[in-house]
């Protein structure tokens, strides 16, 4: 049993946060079908980025510059449970396929707008892209540090949590209608989800002093929350949250010293001498390669890590043995390894039915199932209305 089992989705959406929420649903079992313009989501220009985000779905294309093509649009909700879309504020309400619209055809609807910055206020109707939401939520100067260069994150942190929260809106909405027999409008944007990723940091009270520890080159919060390069080059992560941890890494490491010396007695001494502790530091790991000292730190329980490539984590005993990554045939790349299903349940599964689909893949299977006769379909793809990829291969 999967717990979308029976869902239908329609996914509007282009881009990286839109259709990552839309395939989160078909992961938990919605049939999720995925509609885009003749020239398709530009995001396929990216194929990792667009297998990464789109798979399971089905793939129809219709040219919504025409005005058949909205027909279809409207039969497919009529027969659908959510909609998903994430284009920016207005556009879909100048084409009839707004929240208000829709709702009209199919009263239980669930409208889902994974937006920009939101269906309100004064940049409701401006673009929203992850770099700029990292530069106008406080996260590249808290990350750089006051007074100095931002830092970008390469991982588009608001594009990735947004579709979190989007689906999570979509399930507690399924629920609501559930229980009261109605759809609704469920909204969230990039501008939430920067805050939200950020919600540590935005506390405030009278008397609070506010610290930007951030770094252009930061290795980590102080000496005892920090990356260390070994005697091999490589890069370890060592973490002391306790007491005692901090009491480990001077045992295992052969610097009982550092436990008498005045300067790093208690936690607060340490901060106030950091710069002095993390020099001792680095020399003391340059001593022998990374991965000896993961195994010894290991050993005392001490939290630490090794720095690994891409190409490691996917090979990573862990990882594998937890099925986090999935491999299948692609009608275009051949066989695809990817990022499996990461939520698990006692009673349920997740599915991942098919490869990310290629531009109209099921345009004519999506239409059948609409009642749409093969002459009306031939008909359609002959005035271009719509597109019906070539069979793959």
């Amino acid at each position: 049993m999967h717990p979308l089992e029976g869902i239908k989705v329609v996914d509007i959406t282009t881009m990286l946060n839109g259709p990552f929420t839309a395939m989160l649903l078909s992961d938990m079992g919605a049939d999720v079908i995925k509609v885009e313009p003749p020239d398709g989501d530009p995001w396929r220009m990216i194929a990792g980025g667009f297998m990464a985000c789109n798979r399971g779905k089905r793939a129809i294309s219709v040219d919504l510059k025409k005005e058949a093509a909205k027909q279809i649009i409207q039969d497919l909700v009529a027969e659908s449970d959510i909609l998903v879309e994430n284009a920016r504020w207005g556009v879909w309400h100048r084409l009839g396929m707004d929240y208000d619209s829709l709702v009209k055809i199919k009263p239980d609807l669930i409208y889902v707008s994974a937006l920009g910055h939101g269906s309100t206020g004064p940049l409701s109707t401006t673009p929203g892209y992850d770099p700029l939401l990292q530069t106008r939520s406080g996260q590249s100067v808290g990350q750089g540090g006051l007074g100095k260069p931002p830092v970008f994150h390469k991982v588009p942190i608001n594009d990735q949590a947004t579709p979190l929260l989007g689906a999570f809106g979509a399930a507690l909405a399924l629920l609501a209608r559930a229980r009261f027999g109605e759809g609704q409008a469920v909204e969230t944007s990039l501008t939430n989800a920067s805050i939200t990723m950020q919600s540590g940091d935005f506390i405030d009270y009278e008397g609070m002093e506010r610290t930007y520890v951030g770094d252009t080159g930061i290795l980590g919060l102080n000496a005892t929350h920090r990356h260390y390069q070994a005697g091999d080059g490589r890069w370890i992560f060592v973490l002391c949250p306790r007491e005692a941890h901090w009491r480990s890494l001077c045992r295992d490491m052969g610097l009982d010293n550092l436990l008498t010396d005045p300067r790093f007695e208690t936690p607060n001494k340490r901060v106030r001498n950091d710069e002095a502790l993390v020099e001792i530091l680095i020399q003391a790991f340059k001593t022998k390669p990374a991965e000896e000292w993961v195994a010894l730190l290991g050993q005392a329980d001490l939290p630490v890590s090794l720095g690994r490539t891409l190409e490691e984590v996917m090979m990573d005993p862990h990882c594998l043995e937890n099925d986090l990554f999935d491999e299948r045939e692609h009608p275009e790349f051949g066989r695809v390894k990817q990022v499996g299903l990461v939520s698990r349940f006692s009673d349920m599964s997740g599915i991942i039915r098919r490869p990310a689909p290629l531009l109209g893949q099921h345009t004519e299977e999506v239409l059948a199932e609409l009642d749409y006769s093969a002459e009306k379909i031939a008909e359609l793809i002959e005035d271009k209305i719509v597109i019906q990829a070539p069979e793959p291969g």
